[in-house]
Formats: C-alpha cells, sequence, structure tokens
C-alpha cells in the first residue's frame, strides 16, 4: 500500500529487501526500515516501510544502472568499500543471502 510517500510491503516467503525494492521499484534500500533494524533479517508476513524521498526506478522492476563483477575473495562490504557505497545498496546476488556471493556474479548498485 502507498500513503503520501509511504510504502508498505508485507513480506512474502523467499523475499529479500532487494527483490522488494526490485519489485516496487523502490531505491535506495537505506530508505526501507523493516522491523528487526537489519535489513537482511525479515521474514515472511512482516510489514516493511519504505519512507519516500529516494527515487522511484522507471519501469515496474526497473533494478539499479550500474554493476559491478564479483571477484574472488570479495566481500560485499569491500566491494561497497571499493565503490564507495553502502553495501544494502549491492543487489543481485543469487543467493539471496549479502553473505554469499560468488566469484563472476554480476551485481547491481
Amino acid at each position: 500500500t502507498t500513503q503520501a510517500n509511504t510504502t508498505r510491503v508485507t513480506v512474502r516467503s523467499g523475499d529479500t529487501m532487494s527483490g522488494i525494492a526490485s519489485r516496487t521499484g523502490l531505491w535506495p534500500l537505506s530508505r526501507w526500515s523493516v522491523p528487526s533494524g537489519n535489513l537482511n533479517l525479515i521474514y515472511p508476513g512482516q510489514v516493511v516501510t519504505y519512507n519516500g524521498g529516494g527515487s522511484v526506478a522507471t519501469g515496474s522492476n526497473a533494478p539499479p544502472s550500474r554493476t559491478v563483477t564479483v571477484r574472488a575473495g570479495d566481500t560485499l562490504s569491500g566491494i561497497a568499500a571499493r565503490l564507495g557505497i553502502s553495501y544494502t545498496q549491492l543487489t543481485g546476488y543469487r543467493s539471496g543471502n549479502p553473505n554469499v556471493i560468488y566469484p563472476g556474479e554480476v551485481l547491481r548498485y
């Protein structure tokens, strides 16, 4: 649901915050709030909230436009530091778990 710059989404089984942001087109991830306070810790049935002020991507599922390829030994925090961004801005890891990324994966930010 959407109300005056605030969007609420009920978490579904298998959801990640990156997936929810992609599905809704609402970026950046830092504008989302979750009951646990940790974007990596969400559960089905919870309601997560996007507090406006960010950008709505064009298209219904449009991802961020820049990419980076994971190298052997990389971590999300290491990649983020190299790019000068927050690790929460990196999306697209196929495991759905930000602690599990693979060399050759292409992440978006």
